[in-house]
């Protein structure tokens, strides 16, 4: 698709337009265009219509809606401002645009981001994650698949690694290792993988668990895209040096929702545990195929263990309705909801039915009552709206973020199993 690049005067930033073209379907049909060498992908915003002018941030992949049905007579076009509780309410999607702010709002210096893990680990472990590979790698003449999104640090991504590498973290997986028998190899795997910050901060965990001498473990990287899966081995290369004697394998391997591993992959099919991050920010076409990679590679006794950041609550818990009709029964990971370390950063404590159900007091309650910082003032979670979002300093960003994020957990049901489960219920 032809496209036309612009700058910002006052921020420097360079912009892509590129126009709703007729005949597609808004929230599930992309639109590409070449930037730089390489494809890129954009989604189509959902209350799009045709001739409308999607403005993208080269490099963040920030997108706006610019609707022609505001354009003046001279071209300009009117960019409106809606509160997060209008969103939710069904008013005009706010939340894709403001989220590509992430990318400035972590610590990234020269394309190298850092995490800091949790207090749980016996050691303390600051992740180096690459952004782009190296120049002169042999993957980096490819063109990037996908949006871009595998290549930015996200908070709920940060979130679930450090809550994993946690006291409760720590814990947890040691209540989940004694579910198994002992004295086998616990396989693992990330989906929708990036630059490996869940998977990795996994690995530190399991190096800290104490548990049989003989219990090996095998965590497995996913994601699509063969520069991003290089991308994952030159991080998984610079964070995971456990030691010759150590019983940790870190490794990826390429794999598209829907699909399973290919056939001359070694590692067992089936998984103990399955984790993820910012999973379902797409749209509810990629839900369908996310739920059949996590049936066809979920243990019977497995656990999948979720971070989620809400952003259209009434499509995202669709994908939470469909995994029960599968009989994969989510709930909120209740040690996190409850440890100190993060019920001030995460105080959502909604079931996955209520929130941002504008049907639900409880979740109208929420947002009305959680203030976030906006520079000098202090504004309802509900209230906050895109122009806020961009005046925001880091820490007021990283916070508002936060708050939008949960972590869920889930395994086959009873009826499903056919059995009664004891593990962390």
């Amino acid at each position: 698709m032809s496209s036309q690049s612009n700058v910002d005067d006052a921020s420097g930033a360079i912009f892509i337009n590129l126009t709703v073209p007729p005949n597609v379907e808004p929230g599930v049909d992309s639109l590409t265009f070449q930037y730089d060498g390489n494809e890129m992908e954009v989604l189509i915003p959902e209350d799009s219509l045709a001739g409308d002018v999607l403005q993208i941030q080269v490099g963040s992949s920030a997108v706006r809606n610019n609707s022609s049905s505001n354009s003046s007579d001279n071209g300009d076009v009117a960019i409106k401002s809606s509160s997060l509780m209008d969103e939710l309410n069904g008013a005009e999607d706010v939340g894709v645009s403001n989220d590509m702010k992430l990318a400035q709002n972590n610590d990234v210096r020269d394309g190298v981001a850092t995490v800091t893990l949790g207090e749980g680990l016996k050691s303390t472990v600051t992740l180096q994650l690459l952004e782009e590979l190296p120049k002169g790698h042999s993957s980096s003449v490819c063109n990037r698949e996908g949006d871009g999104t595998a290549h930015c640090l996200w908070p709920s991504g940060i979130v679930l690694a450090q809550s994993l590498t946690s006291k409760i973290g720590i814990e947890y997986l040691t209540k989940m290792l004694k579910h198994f028998d002992g004295g086998q190899s616990i396989d693992c795997m990330e989906l929708g993988s990036g630059l490996g910050t869940c998977g990795i901060a996994l690995a530190h965990a399991f190096a800290s668990v104490e548990t049989s001498s003989t219990t090996s473990y095998q965590i497995v990287l996913t994601d699509r895209g063969e520069d991003t899966i290089a991308l994952l081995e030159e991080n998984i290369d610079r964070n995971c040096t456990f030691g010759s004697a150590s019983k940790i394998s870190v490794t990826s391997h390429p794999l598209t929702w829907g699909n399973e591993l290919s056939s001359d992959f070694s590692t067992p099919k089936k998984f103990h545990c399955i984790i993820g991050s910012d999973l379902l920010y797409n749209s509810r076409e990629s839900y369908e195929p996310l739920l059949n990679t996590i049936q066809q590679h979920l243990h019977p006794d497995g656990i999948v263990i979720l971070s989620v950041r809400w952003r259209k609550p009434e499509l995202e818990r669709g994908f939470f309705h469909n995994a029960e009709q599968l009989g994969i029964t989510f709930v909120n990971w209740k040690e996190f909801e409850e440890c100190e370390t993060f019920k001030g950063r995460c105080p959502a404590t909604l079931n996955w039915k209520d929130y941002g159900n504008p049907t639900s007091e409880c979740s109208n309650e929420y947002f009305l009552k959680t203030n976030v910082s906006v520079g000098n003032t202090t504004k309802s979670l509900a209230d906050i709206t895109e122009d806020d979002m961009e005046v925001m300093n880091d820490d007021e960003y990283s916070s508002f973020e936060e708050k939008q994020i949960q972590i869920h957990v889930a395994r086959y049901s009873a009826n499903k199993k056919g059995r009664k489960r004891n593990f962390g219920e």
